[in-house]
């Protein structure tokens, strides 16, 4: 009986943590892919980059490719990265850490979606599934978009076209 209820008591448990992750209410099949840069930490000569995706759209995205463009303190481009999903079933959050050699976390000023280069999402093509990227941040680099992301972000980004 002790380990039944260890069982579900550790199960509460992780439902509780796994709270925080959850899209908001409402947020579920809202027809969104929302992009979270989640964290930036410095291991040696690299930046490694967390990024959570979360499938609101109601088919699975089992593409997804985003272009994007690191800006540096001074807001000057750093340098392009794609960054490629892995499959996402309709209501998935994944996380996916990416280590981005030869950068230093903190000359990090702002992150840009520049463009999704691949996308197959229902019946989705790259154009439709950029229209429907909602970027945020955890931290404070700001994840962008677009030029009005750019003007209430609160660390001056850069603008857009």
């Amino acid at each position: 009986m002790c380990a039944t209820l260890r069982s579900v008591g550790a199960m509460g448990l992780a439902a509780i943590a796994m709270a925080g992750l959850a899209p908001a209410a409402g947020a579920a099949g809202d027809g969104t892919i929302a992009l979270e840069l989640n964290r930036l930490e410095q291991r040696d000569d690299t930046c490694r980059l967390t990024l959570l995706f979360t499938n609101r759209l109601d088919s699975a995205v089992d593409t997804l490719e985003i272009e994007t463009v690191l800006f540096d303190r001074e807001k000057r481009v750093e340098r392009f990265v794609v960054f490629k999903s892995r499959p996402l079933k309709p209501g998935k959050i994944r996380a996916q850490q990416f280590d981005l050699t030869g950068l230093r976390c903190d000359g990090v000023g702002s992150v840009l979606v520049n463009d999704v280069t691949a996308c197959k999402a229902g019946d989705l093509d790259a154009a439709g599934c950029l229209a429907r990227i909602a970027p945020s941040t955890r931290g404070d680099v700001p994840l962008v978009i677009s030029a009005d992301d750019s003007a209430s972000a609160d660390s001056g980004n850069p603008e857009t076209e």
